[in-house]
């Protein structure tokens, strides 16, 4: 999987400050071809100050060594070995032991009557449904080594000590089949003054020859709701907050297929009769008519099994499971706190901040999923009111009789200290309430 840069909980706060809310993230993989040509290229060579230098130094005697060149001109001998390598190729320049500019030499580099063209091997990147080049800010380190390749195979070794191969090229769009005219066409129709933005020489005149690898890249759409509505949009995954901005030309291909993703969750038996659970999308069967636009269809079920093996919740009624065609998630009750043998403090939190993300596989094309966490249960509230009174008391240093001096309002505040692990602090509130009765029963 390719490694994100997305700083989900920046991104979901960016989103809700817009009036979205964030639901879950699905992940594609895009096609992408690498054209592998070979083209002759009139861009200015950087290094052709040297070459000019050196064949002045072939007219004025052409019997000169390249040893003999690079002290005369106070450069790296190997360096003007390679120039001269360079312009052999080019014929620009002939011979072994006696070398002579021959006249295309000199009418390029003396006489400046022709082009210089250069062949050379140029990787150009292309839409693997229109075929279109990509932007060059999709060529920098970051995009490229995250690009997957058909050839390529990653290894591992598992739990018993088996080598195991896994193909990470697995393209949810079907490469359009290389059409080498419309490819030359796309490239050729950029304008000159515009090539730089799309990775093409400036110079580029002509290409020779095409091979292709196909590749992917790997993007994410986020499922959204948005005025009370489903809502999708492709994501950056690479970048930091998200910008999606420099893939935005592969939205319009897939619109009508983002538009149908959901979230769904796949249950299984594994061969020790062990119920599982995935969370996936519905790529797979994407081009299925949908009469109802929601984010997720999920079976209470299904939901049920997930949340239970996530939180390690054990559910006591059927309120206690939100699933709706917009959210899943946990309302918290009284039974389920007072069933709850861990996790307790984990969802307390959760229930805080009223969700929570788990961030997952992505081989079901889902990446993230959003757990909303809610209750309407009056003894829940004072739990989190008690809680949100000790963790201030602790940063104010309260003494203990101020302590109880509020906790005494609960009815409840020594289940609530068991429920929040406060047992230091009970303990000490039980020797304070004994010393005090014992004070009594002397006087």
């Amino acid at each position: 999987m390719a490694l994100f840069n997305l700083d989900i909980e920046r991104y979901y706060q960016t989103k809700n400050e817009e009036g979205i809310e964030l639901k879950s993230i699905a992940y594609l993989q895009y096609p992408i071809y690498c054209i592998h040509a070979t083209i002759l290229d009139s861009t200015p060579d950087p290094l052709e100050k040297l070459d000019k230098a050196i064949i002045k130094c072939i007219l004025l005697n052409n019997e000169m060594s390249s040893l003999d060149i690079a002290q005369f001109l106070s450069v790296q001998k190997r360096g003007v070995e390679l120039r001269i390598e360079q312009m052999k190729s080019e014929r620009l320049i002939e011979g072994e032991n006696r070398l002579n500019v021959t006249e295309l030499g000199r009418d390029i580099l003396i006489f400046s009557k022709e082009k210089r063209l250069q062949k050379r091997q140029h990787n150009f990147y292309l839409d693997g449904i229109d075929f279109k080049p990509l932007s060059s800010e999709l060529y920098s380190a970051k995009y490229l080594k995250s690009f997957f390749n058909e050839n390529e195979f990653t290894y591992y070794t598992n739990s018993k000590g088996e080598t195991i191969s896994y193909k990470p090229f697995k393209p949810n769009i079907v490469h359009e089949p290389l059409n080498k005219e419309k490819v030359l066409e796309n490239i050729f129709n950029i304008p000159v003054n515009e090539r730089e933005s799309w990775a093409i020489p400036l110079g580029l005149e002509e290409i020779e020859t095409i091979d292709f690898t196909k590749m992917s890249m790997s993007i994410l759409v986020g499922l959204m709701i948005k005025d009370n509505k489903p809502y999708r949009e492709i994501i950056d995954g690479f970048s930091n907050v998200g910008d999606s901005e420099k893939i935005r030309s592969f939205e319009s291909k897939i619109k009508n297929q983002i538009a149908k993703l959901e979230l769904r969750i796949d249950t299984w038996k594994d061969k020790n009769e062990n119920e599982k659970f995935a969370f996936a999308s519905n790529w797979v069967e994407i081009d299925k008519e949908n009469d109802e636009d929601k984010l997720q269809f999920i079976t209470r079920e299904d939901l049920k099994l997930a949340l239970s093996k996530l939180y390690n919740v054990e559910f006591s009624s059927e309120e206690e499971i939100i699933n709706t065609k917009y959210e899943i998630g946990i309302n918290i009750t009284e039974e389920l706190l007072l069933k709850q043998k861990s996790n307790r403090s984990l969802i307390l939190r959760n229930l805080e901040r009223g969700r929570e993300y788990q961030r997952i596989s992505v081989n079901n094309g889902i990446w993230v999923v959003f757990i909303s966490f809610k209750t309407n249960s009056p003894f829940v509230y004072n739990l989190l009111e008690i809680k949100n009174f000790l963790e201030d008391a602790t940063n104010k240093n309260l003494e203990v009789h101020h302590i109880t001096e509020r906790l005494f309002r609960y009815k409840n505040y020594r289940q609530a200290l068991v429920l929040l692990e406060e047992f230091e602090l009970l303990e000490k509130i039980d020797i304070n309430q004994h010393m005090h009765i014992e004070e009594l029963v002397n006087e």
